[in-house]
């Protein structure tokens, strides 16, 4: 109980930290980047022909864009703690609704792509794991070094065109249906898992050469008695770590594929707003997405945690 309290006053100090110090830097970032603002959000609602000047004054003095930047930073500060998170400029539509349903569909991208990782990962980490050096292991790690090198962009550009335009086996955009959710999510897992399969392999292998395995080698365990409790279960420490941080940076990886699909998910989301200049939406995701980096690192943290036995802190498991 005590365990979970701790848990729990750390997780909401991150969280209000990391959270608020990036909607800070997204408002000082827009606030002080060149150009006006009240202009792009007029372009953004009334078209490039519709933004006079008029209607941009309009906008202006509609939105307070003409007050002192402190003082519309504390305006939505203190919207903040009552619960508003504000509306758009754009549409006027709230934005925490709005930035749920865009976080939806970005979840549910991530979730599958890390689980295609995972299921291709998992069984050939654990084989290079166990049979370092081999022929197998070698030419993984060759693949993995050159996938890796390739940005996402370039990979799902090549995916595209193979799959999508040649071969026509998925579809090229949207997010309407889960067959449109699979080329993007194997462009991803792609990546994730040439990083991850290598650590997976260099943990287990690790593993299989120290001295607490070789101990319980020489008991005369072997099989699944000897692997699964006393070889994957110190393995999955480290893997656990690096799957959290996966997961919390596969963010990063969302934007660029949303982008590249025209999926309407955060990341798209984020780039319209910044592209506008709706500075409550810009906020926003950043908030959102402070919230999510901390939630997914405080849980990475906690099932490291659980998955170490008390025997492996000591520094040895038999």
């Amino acid at each position: 109980m005590v365990r979970i309290a701790s848990f729990i006053r750390t997780y909401l100090l991150r969280m209000v930290i990391v959270a608020l110090g990036v909607s800070t830097l997204c408002f000082l970032a827009v606030e002080f980047s060149p150009g006006d603002r009240a202009f792009d959000v007029a372009i953004a609602r009334y078209g490039l022909d519709g933004a006079t000047v008029s209607a941009t004054e309009y906008v202006r003095d509609s939105e307070g864009l003409d007050r002192h930047p402190f003082v519309r930073y504390q305006a939505w500060l203190s919207s903040l703690i009552r619960g508003k998170w504000g509306h758009s400029m754009i549409g006027g539509e709230e934005i925490f609704p709005m930035l749920i349903r865009s976080f939806q569909r970005t979840a549910i991208l991530g979730g599958v792509s890390l689980i295609f990782s995972l299921l291709l990962a998992f069984p050939l980490g654990i084989y290079c794991g166990c049979h370092p050096g081999g022929i197998i292991d070698i030419s993984s790690s060759i693949l993995s070094s050159l996938l890796v090198s390739f940005p996402s962009f370039i990979k799902g550009a090549l995916l595209i065109l193979l799959l999508a335009v040649k071969l026509q086996l998925f579809p090229v955009a949207g997010f309407t249906s889960g067959w449109h959710i699979a080329l993007p999510a194997i462009i991803l897992a792609i990546g994730l898992a040439a990083e991850s399969c290598r650590v997976i392999a260099s943990s287990v292998k690790q593993v299989c050469q120290s001295e607490h395995y070789n101990f319980a080698q020489h008991k005369g365990l072997f099989g699944h008695q000897l692997f699964l409790p006393h070889g994957l279960l110190n393995a999955l420490v480290p893997i656990t770590t690096y799957v959290g941080l996966q997961a919390a940076e596969l963010l990063d990886g969302v934007v660029v594929i949303e982008t590249l699909f025209a999926c309407p998910g955060l990341g798209s989301h984020l780039l319209d707003a910044l592209r506008s200049g709706d500075i409550l939406a810009i906020q926003g995701a950043g908030l959102l997405l402070g919230w999510i980096y901390v939630t997914v690192n405080s849980l990475t943290e906690w099932l490291s945690d659980s998955f170490t036995p008390a025997d492996k802190k000591e520094g040895l498991v038999l």
